[in-house]
Protein backbone atom coordinates (compact mmCIF):
# COMPACT_ATOMS: atom_id res chain seq x y z
CA UNK A 1 0.00 0.00 0.00
CA UNK A 2 1.34 3.46 -0.78
CA UNK A 3 2.26 5.55 2.44
CA UNK A 4 0.23 8.54 3.83
CA UNK A 5 2.23 11.57 3.77
CA UNK A 6 0.19 13.51 5.89
CA UNK A 7 0.06 10.75 8.57
CA UNK A 8 4.03 11.09 7.85
CA UNK A 9 3.65 14.71 8.06
CA UNK A 10 1.53 14.48 11.34
CA UNK A 11 4.23 12.84 13.25
CA UNK A 12 7.01 14.96 12.43
CA UNK A 13 4.94 17.98 13.55
CA UNK A 14 4.21 15.97 17.13
CA UNK A 15 8.11 15.06 17.35
CA UNK A 16 8.93 18.55 16.52
CA UNK A 17 6.24 20.18 19.42
CA UNK A 18 7.70 17.57 21.41
CA UNK A 19 10.84 18.35 21.21
CA UNK A 20 10.17 21.93 21.86
CA UNK A 21 7.97 21.28 24.99
CA UNK A 22 11.12 19.89 25.99
CA UNK A 23 13.42 22.44 25.29
CA UNK A 24 11.43 24.48 26.88
CA UNK A 25 10.55 22.54 29.95
CA UNK A 26 14.90 22.11 30.30
CA UNK A 27 15.43 26.06 29.63
CA UNK A 28 13.19 26.46 32.16
CA UNK A 29 14.79 24.45 34.66
CA UNK A 30 17.45 25.52 34.04
CA UNK A 31 16.74 29.43 34.90
CA UNK A 32 15.00 28.28 38.20
CA UNK A 33 18.03 26.35 39.58
CA UNK A 34 20.45 29.88 38.10
CA UNK A 35 17.96 31.74 40.05
CA UNK A 36 17.83 29.31 43.18
CA UNK A 37 21.64 29.26 42.99
CA UNK A 38 21.92 33.11 42.83
CA UNK A 39 19.97 33.41 46.07
CA UNK A 40 21.71 30.82 47.23
CA UNK A 41 25.02 32.33 46.88
CA UNK A 42 23.66 35.61 48.05
CA UNK A 43 23.01 34.03 51.26
CA UNK A 44 26.25 32.10 51.62
CA UNK A 45 28.23 35.32 51.41
CA UNK A 46 25.74 37.20 53.48
CA UNK A 47 24.14 35.28 56.01
CA UNK A 48 20.39 36.21 56.80
CA UNK A 49 20.40 38.60 54.19
CA UNK A 50 20.31 39.40 50.19
CA UNK A 51 21.48 42.48 48.99
CA UNK A 52 19.04 43.71 45.91
CA UNK A 53 19.26 45.83 42.70
CA UNK A 54 16.40 47.82 41.22
CA UNK A 55 14.87 46.46 38.39
CA UNK A 56 13.56 49.64 37.15
CA UNK A 57 14.82 53.05 36.87
CA UNK A 58 11.78 53.81 39.77
CA UNK A 59 13.09 52.11 42.61
CA UNK A 60 15.69 51.66 45.32
CA UNK A 61 18.30 48.79 46.20
CA UNK A 62 17.79 47.21 49.25
CA UNK A 63 18.55 44.33 51.63
CA UNK A 64 16.11 41.85 51.66
CA UNK A 65 15.69 39.99 55.03
CA UNK A 66 14.82 36.28 55.41
CA UNK A 67 13.29 35.60 58.96
CA UNK A 68 15.42 32.00 60.77
CA UNK A 69 13.40 29.06 59.98
CA UNK A 70 11.71 30.22 56.77
CA UNK A 71 11.73 27.30 54.19
CA UNK A 72 10.92 28.07 50.34
CA UNK A 73 7.23 28.32 49.47
CA UNK A 74 6.27 28.43 53.06
CA UNK A 75 2.92 30.18 54.22
CA UNK A 76 3.00 33.87 53.35
CA UNK A 77 4.85 36.18 55.94
CA UNK A 78 4.04 39.91 56.79
CA UNK A 79 6.40 42.30 55.07
CA UNK A 80 8.19 45.51 57.26
CA UNK A 81 9.70 48.30 54.61
CA UNK A 82 12.23 50.35 57.06
CA UNK A 83 13.25 53.74 55.37
CA UNK A 84 16.52 55.25 57.28
CA UNK A 85 17.76 58.63 57.92
CA UNK A 86 19.41 61.68 56.27
CA UNK A 87 22.59 60.26 57.84
CA UNK A 88 22.45 57.32 56.05
CA UNK A 89 22.09 58.38 52.35
CA UNK A 90 23.87 56.24 50.16
CA UNK A 91 24.27 54.30 46.96
CA UNK A 92 25.24 50.86 48.93
CA UNK A 93 23.03 49.10 51.04
CA UNK A 94 25.57 47.20 52.99
CA UNK A 95 26.22 50.31 55.16
CA UNK A 96 22.86 49.79 56.63
CA UNK A 97 22.61 46.15 58.11
CA UNK A 98 23.86 47.31 62.04
CA UNK A 99 21.09 50.84 61.53
CA UNK A 100 17.72 49.02 60.81
CA UNK A 101 14.80 47.26 62.88
CA UNK A 102 16.04 43.76 61.96
CA UNK A 103 19.65 44.30 63.51
CA UNK A 104 17.90 45.12 66.57
CA UNK A 105 15.02 42.67 66.06
CA UNK A 106 18.60 39.64 66.15
CA UNK A 107 20.47 41.75 69.13
CA UNK A 108 17.70 41.61 70.97
CA UNK A 109 16.55 37.81 70.27
CA UNK A 110 12.71 39.47 69.31
CA UNK A 111 10.22 37.01 68.06
CA UNK A 112 9.43 38.70 64.56
CA UNK A 113 7.94 36.24 61.70
CA UNK A 114 8.06 38.49 58.78
CA UNK A 115 10.35 39.45 56.02
CA UNK A 116 12.37 42.73 55.65
CA UNK A 117 13.13 45.19 53.31
CA UNK A 118 15.77 47.99 54.08
CA UNK A 119 16.07 50.28 51.01
CA UNK A 120 18.68 52.94 50.71
CA UNK A 121 18.56 56.75 48.71
CA UNK A 122 21.20 58.85 47.91
CA UNK A 123 18.69 61.35 48.21
CA UNK A 124 17.39 63.66 51.10
CA UNK A 125 14.10 62.57 50.71
CA UNK A 126 11.92 59.98 50.25
CA UNK A 127 10.06 59.39 46.96
CA UNK A 128 6.62 57.57 47.62
CA UNK A 129 6.18 56.70 43.92
CA UNK A 130 9.58 55.39 44.19
CA UNK A 131 9.11 53.43 47.33
CA UNK A 132 5.69 51.98 46.08
CA UNK A 133 7.84 50.91 42.76
CA UNK A 134 10.61 49.05 44.81
CA UNK A 135 7.71 47.30 47.03
CA UNK A 136 6.31 46.32 43.85
CA UNK A 137 9.20 44.99 42.56
CA UNK A 138 10.04 43.08 45.94
CA UNK A 139 6.52 41.44 45.40
CA UNK A 140 6.66 40.28 41.87
CA UNK A 141 10.35 39.54 42.48
CA UNK A 142 9.90 37.03 45.35
CA UNK A 143 7.00 35.10 44.54
CA UNK A 144 8.68 32.35 43.01
CA UNK A 145 10.63 31.35 46.65
CA UNK A 146 9.46 33.89 49.55
CA UNK A 147 6.15 34.24 50.08
CA UNK A 148 4.25 37.98 51.03
CA UNK A 149 0.98 38.50 52.32
CA UNK A 150 -0.13 41.59 51.07
CA UNK A 151 -2.89 42.31 53.16
CA UNK A 152 0.13 42.71 55.79
CA UNK A 153 2.55 45.50 54.85
CA UNK A 154 4.12 47.54 56.97
CA UNK A 155 6.08 50.51 56.78
CA UNK A 156 8.32 52.27 59.08
CA UNK A 157 11.10 54.81 59.45
CA UNK A 158 13.52 56.97 61.62
CA UNK A 159 14.04 61.09 61.13
CA UNK A 160 13.90 62.00 57.55
CA UNK A 161 12.04 57.85 57.00
CA UNK A 162 9.71 59.21 59.21
CA UNK A 163 8.86 61.46 57.09
CA UNK A 164 9.28 59.38 54.12
CA UNK A 165 6.28 56.71 55.82
CA UNK A 166 4.18 59.42 56.63
CA UNK A 167 4.04 60.83 53.22
CA UNK A 168 4.28 57.39 51.65
CA UNK A 169 1.23 56.73 53.25
CA UNK A 170 -0.46 59.73 52.74
CA UNK A 171 0.08 59.20 48.99
CA UNK A 172 -0.52 55.33 49.22
CA UNK A 173 -2.76 54.52 52.19
CA UNK A 174 -4.33 51.47 50.30
CA UNK A 175 -0.65 49.77 50.27
CA UNK A 176 -0.08 49.54 54.25
CA UNK A 177 -1.88 47.75 56.59
CA UNK A 178 -0.20 49.86 59.46
CA UNK A 179 2.43 52.73 59.67
CA UNK A 180 5.51 53.60 62.84
CA UNK A 181 6.86 56.77 62.12
CA UNK A 182 9.60 57.27 64.26
CA UNK A 183 11.20 61.28 65.20
CA UNK A 184 9.52 62.04 61.77
CA UNK A 185 6.52 64.68 60.90
CA UNK A 186 3.63 64.95 58.72
CA UNK A 187 1.13 67.31 57.52
CA UNK A 188 -2.08 66.97 59.35
CA UNK A 189 -4.29 68.83 56.06
CA UNK A 190 -3.44 65.49 55.24
CA UNK A 191 -4.21 63.26 57.87
CA UNK A 192 -7.68 62.49 56.63
CA UNK A 193 -6.03 60.11 54.28
CA UNK A 194 -4.97 57.89 57.23
CA UNK A 195 -8.19 56.93 58.06
CA UNK A 196 -7.91 53.31 57.73
CA UNK A 197 -3.92 52.85 58.64
CA UNK A 198 -3.22 52.59 62.25
CA UNK A 199 -0.69 54.26 63.05
CA UNK A 200 2.02 54.42 66.16
CA UNK A 201 4.53 57.36 66.29
CA UNK A 202 7.49 57.28 68.45
CA UNK A 203 9.00 60.32 69.18
CA UNK A 204 11.82 61.62 71.64
CA UNK A 205 10.66 64.30 74.47
CA UNK A 206 13.47 66.26 73.94
CA UNK A 207 14.12 66.13 70.44
CA UNK A 208 15.57 69.43 69.30
CA UNK A 209 16.05 67.95 65.34
CA UNK A 210 12.61 67.56 64.74
CA UNK A 211 10.57 68.29 67.43
CA UNK A 212 7.80 66.58 69.21
CA UNK A 213 4.37 68.33 67.83
CA UNK A 214 6.26 67.30 64.33
CA UNK A 215 4.65 64.03 64.36
CA UNK A 216 2.25 64.56 67.30
CA UNK A 217 0.24 66.91 65.68
CA UNK A 218 -0.57 64.79 62.82
CA UNK A 219 -1.78 62.02 65.23
CA UNK A 220 -4.27 64.76 67.23
CA UNK A 221 -5.73 65.47 63.27
CA UNK A 222 -6.38 61.63 62.77
CA UNK A 223 -8.19 61.47 66.12
CA UNK A 224 -9.63 64.68 64.68
CA UNK A 225 -11.30 62.77 61.87
CA UNK A 226 -12.35 59.91 64.16
CA UNK A 227 -9.34 57.70 63.66
CA UNK A 228 -9.76 55.35 66.52
CA UNK A 229 -6.36 53.19 65.71
CA UNK A 230 -3.74 56.10 65.77
CA UNK A 231 -1.07 56.49 69.10
CA UNK A 232 1.95 58.39 69.95
CA UNK A 233 4.54 56.94 72.46
CA UNK A 234 7.08 59.69 73.89
CA UNK A 235 10.39 58.50 74.70
CA UNK A 236 10.73 60.00 78.20
CA UNK A 237 14.31 62.58 78.34
CA UNK A 238 15.00 61.30 75.02
CA UNK A 239 16.46 63.96 72.24
CA UNK A 240 16.22 62.24 67.94
CA UNK A 241 18.02 59.70 68.47
CA UNK A 242 15.78 57.03 69.72
CA UNK A 243 16.66 54.09 67.28
CA UNK A 244 17.76 51.35 69.48
CA UNK A 245 14.83 52.21 72.49
CA UNK A 246 11.81 52.28 69.40
CA UNK A 247 13.14 49.28 67.32
CA UNK A 248 14.12 47.11 70.75
CA UNK A 249 10.83 47.25 71.85
CA UNK A 250 8.81 43.91 71.38
CA UNK A 251 5.51 45.59 71.71
CA UNK A 252 6.16 47.39 67.93
CA UNK A 253 6.32 44.37 66.55
CA UNK A 254 3.67 42.36 68.59
CA UNK A 255 1.31 45.47 67.23
CA UNK A 256 1.91 45.35 63.55
CA UNK A 257 1.90 41.45 63.30
CA UNK A 258 -1.96 42.15 64.50
CA UNK A 259 -2.71 44.55 61.56
CA UNK A 260 -4.60 43.96 58.24
CA UNK A 261 -5.10 45.78 55.38
CA UNK A 262 -8.47 47.17 55.41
Amino acid sequence: MPSDPSGADDNRKTRLLLRFILSLIILLAVGLIGYRIQFDIAVYRHGYAFVVKQSSPNGYDYLLYIPKGYHDFAEPLPLLIFLHGAGETGTDPETLRNKDPFYFIRESGINFPAIGVTPITPDKRWEPYRVVAMLDQVLAETRFRFRIDPNRVYLTGYSMGGFGTFETAMEFPERFAAIAPVAGGGESSKADKLHNVPTWVFHGEHDHTVPLPSSALVVEAMRQYGHHDAKTMVIEGAGHGIVRPVYSNPMLYAWLLTKYKK
